[in-house]
């Protein structure tokens, strides 16, 4: 019979599966995590004495791992581990009889940004009847024989993101866990990790600091003192790097991280329970106030080594705040503990001001300069913080432009629809850094080609106002419906012209003459030459001129023969 109470499954987004130094390791999606199903199975609860089934367990301890409770019909108990090494206890349930999930209030962000190792472990114990006594005078104080087996299914593998590096990189800003910086250590606190008191010379926490957060891979600072800048690609990241060996605090080996067993945040209004030794929570709250927390309770004992740094999340735009609430234990004389808590705020931004606009119909991303007859949505994509700004123009008609329609200047948000006829033009501002220039793009809502043609080319070097593209229509131009501008055609002929002599009058010519009078002067016979000239308000010729200078060039020809044929 197989010795099983339950079979294990890891449900998520799982990129890829390998090998890990021998242990089964899966790749989880960025951003993502993903959960461990223990189904039940009641098979061994079932049996009869004659088979191995469960029986009460009264042990409290399995492998040197405390419980809460006896182990009764079956234990089930989740570790983890940074390095595959020092393991730290999750969670702990006893006297399973169902089935047990563990989700994100046990796997988080803090151990697969840095890979983490988990293990399962299944403890019960079974027992099997191996001779039965029937009851006699003889035998009076016989019992049955039993066989009896103390079992644990366990179950191991490694789970990270794609790409673990705890180092920070780029621009790095340091919140200090103890007494170096002031301004980000609140101070001592007592009993629930309320209020606050100035760490002084007779604490055991004076001169000294525990070690330290980092956050790194921001752009830039933002005007206001706590908000980071962030630009598409870059991975933000806090991670704790731990100076202490903490069960002997500055070099001492009297002072200790306590467990501690019945702490409570109040600011987070965290009730009390086990936080162990140290509890690292971290609320993020989005652009929607919507809030999420993350606890890693034993988050101390957890870190895999003094001097390593551990990467606690990758962050998006949001706003943050951290504590890291610990208990220090002073084994010098009176054993005396008190209760202390980092804790610091900080917001992240994009840095880009982007803003993407999509067909209302379609869906298909238009861009600047575009032109659609559904309308458009706005949409920011992860950048949940920019200030918007719409303004909607009109046609004019008495004016030949455009007018703005006051009804639409204003603030615009994320999501919001525009369908009404006009040109739009959007604009997108950080409203957490004066220094950079906002997004604009400019889209029209309608079918109109003058408006078409105005829109496609305002960022171009052929960018017409709305009074001149009137003017282009007015002159023969067309425009398309796609805002094309079209030049219109221009038809031109062209004349052969001859000309001949007047005995050459049955020859054929494009010159139509008629009889012109004429007054003849004549010059020195040395000029050897004659001139013609046309008196005013004489019967004229009839000359079709094509081309300019043609027919002035033919007239002089027809004088010159006149004249030549009369001198003779």
């Amino acid at each position: 019979m197989e010795f099983r109470i339950g079979t294990l499954s890891i449900n998520g987004d799982i990129q890829r599966s390998y090998d890990k130094n021998g242990i089964k390791a899966y790749e989880i999606a960025d951003d993502g995590t993903f959960s461990l199903d223990f189904k039940y199975i009641d098979t061994l609860k079932k049996a009869g004495e004659d088979s191995w089934h469960l029986i009460e367990d009264g042990d409290d301890v399995v492998n040197g791992i405390e419980l809460s409770d006896d182990i009764d019909y079956g234990a089930l108990i989740l570790q983890t581990s940074l390095d595959g090494e020092k393991w730290v206890t999750i969670n702990t349930t006893v006297n399973i009889t169902d089935n047990k999930t563990f989700g994100k209030d046990q796997i988080n962000n803090v151990q697969l940004s840095n890979g983490c190792y988990y293990r399962i472990i299944a403890a019960f114990e079974a027992e099997k009847r191996t001779k039965d006594y029937s009851w006699s005078f003889k035998e009076f104080y016989k019992t049955d024989d039993y066989s009896t087996k103390k079992i644990a299914q366990v179950y191991e593998f490694y789970a990270s993101y794609k790409d673990i590096d705890t180092t920070p990189t780029g621009e790095k800003y340091y919140f200090y866990a103890g007494a170096k910086n002031a301004s980000y250590t609140v101070g001592t606190k007592k009993n629930n990790y309320a209020g606050s008191q100035t760490i002084t010379k007779d604490d055991p926490h004076y001169g000294w600091d525990l070690g330290y957060f980092c956050l790194s891979g921001y752009t830039d600072k933002g005007d206001s003192e706590d908000v980071y800048l962030k630009k598409v690609g870059n991975k933000v990241r806090l991670t704790f790097h731990l100076d202490q060996n903490i069960n002997k605090l500055n070099g001492n080996s009297d002072l200790k991280i306590e467990s501690d067993k019945n702490g409570s945040d109040e600011e987070f209004k965290a009730p009390a329970h086990n936080m162990k030794h140290g509890e690292l929570i971290i609320r993020h709250t989005d652009s929607e106030n919507v809030t999420e927390e993350v606890k890693y309770s034993d988050y101390l004992a957890a870190l895999a080594s003094p001097g390593a740094d551990t990467a606690i999340q990758l962050f998006e735009e949001g706003d943050y705040e951290v504590h890291l609430d610990y208990a220090i234990t002073d084994y010098d004389g009176w054993d005396s503990t008190t209760y202390y808590q980092t804790s610091f705020k900080f917001k992240i931004r994009n840095a880009n001001c982007m803003v993407y606009i999509f067909d209302s119909k379609s869906g298909a991303e238009l861009n600047n300069g575009d032109v659609t007859e559904n309308g458009f949505r706005i949409d920011t994509a992860k950048s949940s913080y920019p200030k918007l700004q719409v303004k909607k123009e009109i046609l004019n008609n008495t004016e030949n432009g455009l007018v703005e329609d006051t009804r639409f200047n204003g603030a615009a948000s994320d999501g919001e629809t525009f369908t009404d006829e006009g040109i739009y033009t959007i604009k997108a501002f950080n409203r957490y850094d004066d220094k950079l220039e906002p997004a604009i793009k400019t889209i029209y809502v309608g079918s109109n080609n003058i408006l078409t043609a105005y829109t496609k080319n305002l960022n171009s070097s052929k960018h017409y106002e709305i009074s001149e593209l009137n003017a282009l229509v007015d002159k023969g131009y067309t425009i398309s419906d796609d805002g094309d501008i079209i030049e219109p055609v221009v038809e031109t002929t062209t004349a052969d012209i001859t000309t001949s002599s007047p005995e050459a009058t049955s020859s054929k010519s494009d010159i139509v003459t008629t009889t012109t009078t004429m007054t003849e002067t004549a010059t020195s016979d040395a000029a050897n030459s004659t001139t013609a000239s046309v008196k005013k308000n004489e019967s004229k010729s009839v000359l079709p001129i094509v081309g300019g200078g043609i027919g002035v060039v033919a007239l002089g020809g027809i004088i010159a023969t006149a004249l030549r044929k009369k001198k003779k």
